[in-house]
């Protein structure tokens, strides 16, 4: 026997409503895998990435601490999101000397659609220091809270970065 559209009709609405109590929405679901650990990023983006050769310790491009690294781009001024961060930090930027991070790169179509396979010999993104997507998470974590948006580097910020008040690094923003 069919229902009544005055049934049918609330009947739908309660279990659209219910459905909805039970299933968080999907977006919440994907940010929350994205949120990382910003004090595991600093020490990843420190001293197993070693992101700090090209971007600098304060992700200015300026203050590398390796002279013969490209010079990276300023992270403090960076448009990126968060998806275009954990997607740059996976797939590095083909065209560039910006490496790709994840371990899968270019091997399943994830990164541009692309695989080593279709860049020329010699044009491939280079293959930096493998990270898991916790870390890449953790990084990008590091970056939108200590080094997005923040301004011209301090004296704070590098000893904080280094563990450190008196570092070497930080000794001309005194």
């Amino acid at each position: 026997m069919p229902l009544s559209s005055t049934v049918a009709i609330p009947l739908a609405a309660l279990t659209l409503a219910l459905a909805t109590l039970h299933a968080p929405p999907l977006r919440a679901q994907e940010t929350d895998q994205h949120i990382g650990d910003p004090e595991r990023g600093r020490v990843v983006y420190r001293s197993v990435g070693y992101c700090g050769n090209c971007h600098g310790w304060a992700g200015d491009g300026k203050s590398g601490t390796n002279l013969q690294a490209p010079v990276g781009p300023n992270l403090r001024e960076t448009p990126l999101d968060t998806a275009a961060l954990i997607e740059v930090i996976g797939c590095g930027r083909p065209g560039s000397a910006m490496p790709y991070h994840d371990r899968a790169a270019y091997r399943d179509g994830r990164c541009f659609g692309m695989g080593l396979d279709d860049f020329a010999p010699g044009n491939a993104p280079p293959r930096g220091k493998t990270f898991n997507d916790r870390d890449v998470a953790n990084i990008v974590a590091y970056l939108e809270t200590y080094v997005i948006g923040r301004g011209e580097p301090t004296y704070e910020e590098c000893a904080e970065f280094y563990d450190n008040p008196s570092a070497r690094a930080c000794a001309g923003l005194r």
